[in-house]
């Protein structure tokens, strides 16, 4: 049953957000549901940024169950394709002129290898390069009168990952973990390399959800078995935390005026798995090849940063 489960530790540490626009990608089930609801009862304008448009809808009106004047809005975006980007870029701004708060949420795990119509492969599309197209076009449009804030989602997998800039995609040794970690140090060393460019009146800040028990380990999305994904989730159930509590992390760099640029928070449990927010550190790989990594970015999307 869907709940405001923590609403006493969202009234200490979450200011009003009244007048705030917040952007959330893939904020229709799971961790970005929950980011959602949370940041709602804050006040915040939300804009549900989903590719399933009868899904956003299913989770727009479970939150208003809860939160009848909340204020959602939900456009189309897919992070997997650039002209999905490009077309929720020029949909929002025709709308809103401006954001506050970009969260990056969208992610994807434990795929069969598979490549989207732009030809890049799906895990690391969308975790990774499709977050990076999508924060690069519309930072323009940052509220700059005010702090606005770019949040990425990032994983304590990263710290097991090795990016090989050669075959960035795995084409010729493709695992699903290998694919999902590497994503997720990417997205660690744009937020770094981002941050360190100290844009006026911007925060660049990060989250990672611990371990939490969500739909990522779905066998109906291919690359993990039905069996795998029964003895997977019980896992996660008994010795992790819910989506609700994890989404707290996000919630909390979004939005908390104790945020520094740069910051990541994640959960203050052992091994950093489960709790609520605490200030953390990225991986000594998060620092390396910053430059590197932005130069091959842009030139795999073909634009200038």
């Amino acid at each position: 049953m869907i709940k405001l489960k923590y609403k006493k530790w969202l009234d200490k540490n979450i200011p009003d957000l009244t007048g705030k626009k917040i952007i959330i990608t893939g904020c229709n089930s799971g961790i970005g549901f929950y980011t959602c609801l949370n940041l709602a009862y804050k006040n915040a304008t939300i804009i549900m940024a989903c590719r399933n448009l009868n899904k956003a809808l299913d989770a727009k009106n479970k939150i208003l169950e809860i939160l009848p004047n909340a204020c959602l809005d939900i456009l189309l975006l897919d992070v997997s394709s650039l002209s999905s980007i490009d077309n929720f870029i020029n949909e929002y701004v025709s709308k809103y002129q401006s954001f506050d708060v970009l969260i990056n949420n969208a992610g994807v795990y434990h795929l069969k290898q598979t490549y989207t119509n732009d030809g890049y492969e799906l895990v690391m599309t969308t975790n990774y390069l499709g977050a990076y197209y999508l924060t690069n076009k519309i930072l323009p449009y940052r509220n700059k009168d005010k702090e606005s804030r770019i949040v990425f989602t990032t994983s304590i997998a990263s710290k097991w990952a090795k990016i090989d800039y050669n075959d960035f995609f795995l084409k010729n040794n493709y695992k699903t973990m290998k694919i999902y970690a590497n994503s997720k140090l990417a997205i660690s060393r744009y937020m770094i390399y981002l941050a360190n460019k100290e844009i006026d009146n911007l925060k660049v800040v990060a989250s990672h959800p611990g371990i939490s028990s969500t739909n990522l380990l779905d066998p109906n999305k291919g690359g993990v078995s039905r069996w795998f994904s029964k003895l997977g989730n019980l896992f996660l159930k008994i010795f992790t935390h819910n989506a609700n509590k994890a989404s707290l992390s996000s919630v909390y760099v979004a939005s908390s005026n104790k945020v520094n640029n740069k910051d990541l928070y994640g959960p203050r449990g052992l091994f950093e798995i489960s709790g609520y927010p605490k200030l953390r550190k990225f991986s000594k790989l998060a620092y390396q090849d910053l430059d590197k990594h932005i130069m091959f970015s842009n030139d795999l999307l073909h634009f200038d940063n």
